[in-house]
């Protein structure tokens, strides 16, 4: 009786991962996942509790958050400036080389814009904070008070550009489905920090000349 739950369940969570996979979250329903799976969606409810419960328990297993390795932050406290904005930069770059080649990230990230009730997952909500105190502890070595925002900004643009490549969209005349598409992006935020190091050059030097007046 066990093994019958058991292969029921799995045949459940392989179907929603073929939806997703194919047609994206939106079109995970209760129906359509039954059908696929060839069970009675009754089944969906005595097992999972519905279909929220069934989705949960598939993003429990198959993991819907990518993470680059974490900035050294300890080791850019005594770092050129330049190592400073080059290390922020390969964070970004590898963070959204893994959201690109992770369909189910992109899928939960997708969903979750859409939805008017946030789909819980633990470890995109530790990811979260673990970013947001490397952004602080980021911004005190610089002596900038407006980190997050300008995090912020990069990162939900390059999600939207992410997004927008997975449905083979074009902005601008850029074919974001394409590597060159994409390496355009990337170059364009490559010179984007180099504008912020600049900006920030200007400001430390000119602080610290006031200081010394």
């Amino acid at each position: 009786m066990q093994r019958g739950r058991e292969k029921t369940e799995q045949r459940l969570l392989e179907a929603v991962g073929q939806i997703i996979t194919n047609d994206g979250l939106d079109q995970v329903r209760i129906n359509r996942v039954a059908s696929r799976a060839g069970v009675n969606k009754i089944l969906i409810y005595r097992y999972f509790g519905g279909l929220s419960g069934l989705i949960e328990t598939y993003y429990s297993i198959n993991k819907p958050v990518v993470s680059a390795p974490a900035i050294d932050v300890e080791r850019l406290k005594d770092a050129p400036l330049t190592d400073f904005f080059e290390a922020c930069y390969g964070f970004m770059i590898d963070e959204f080389r893994l959201l690109r080649n992770n369909v189910h990230a992109q899928q939960f990230i997708k969903a979750n814009l859409l939805s008017n009730n946030c789909l819980h997952n633990t470890l995109a909500g530790e990811k979260e904070k673990k970013l947001q105190a490397m952004v602080d502890d980021l911004a005190k070595i610089i002596e900038l008070d407006n980190g997050r925002p300008f995090a912020a900004i990069l990162m939900s643009g390059m999600t939207m550009l992410t997004l927008m490549a997975q449905q083979k969209r074009t902005i601008l005349g850029i074919d974001l489905a394409s590597e060159e598409g994409w390496q355009q992006i990337e170059v364009s935020l490559g010179r984007l920090f180099h504008g912020a190091y600049l900006y920030t050059k200007e400001r430390l030097e000119a602080d610290s000349a006031e200081k010394s007046v």
